[in-house]
């Protein structure tokens, strides 16, 4: 979501940057106003890119709620936490964790996958490597999809 409203936010900064540069640039007298105020807003929007493609990055690695759809159509499985570190990037007050999971399917073999996750302070606690299983439920479909209840 926060990638989103980022890159909305960009390209409307970008609209706006061409629009003053091409109105102020035609009269003499703000012709130098047009250069400074369409650097500066387009550095502006350059600094939004990125910042939307640094959540669109976390996004795509996080763990994500299942729809109710989604849920019905999903495989129980476990989740067990081989490795947690917690990265110096904070979203609403919590750290975000990289996670790393062996998901045991009912059906199926068990792999690994990598994930992100803001964890309470709570979950911290009882987040051990190797000794937390967690339930969770696998995508049919794709199996890198997964949503862990106990971690939303």
């Amino acid at each position: 979501m926060a990638s989103i409203v980022f890159g909305t936010v960009a390209a409307i900064a970008v609209i706006v940057g061409m629009v003053l540069f091409f109105r102020l640039r035609r009269k003499p007298h703000t012709r130098a106003a047009a250069y400074v105020s369409a650097t500066i807003i387009l550095l502006a929007a350059g600094m939004l890119t990125m910042g939307s493609i640094s959540f669109a990055s976390l996004e795509s690695a996080a763990l994500r709620t299942f729809s109710p759809e989604e849920r019905a159509a999903a495989v129980p499985c476990e989740a067990a936490v081989l490795k947690a570190e917690q990265t110096a990037n904070k979203l609403n007050g919590r750290y975000i964790w990289q996670l790393r999971l062996r998901v045991t399917p009912e059906t199926g073999r068990p792999y690994e996958i990598e994930r992100t996750a803001r964890l309470t302070s709570a979950m911290v606690e009882r987040l051990e490597p190797g000794n937390v299983v967690l339930a969770c439920l696998v995508d049919r479909a794709d199996q890198t999809q997964i949503e862990i209840s106990a971690l939303a």
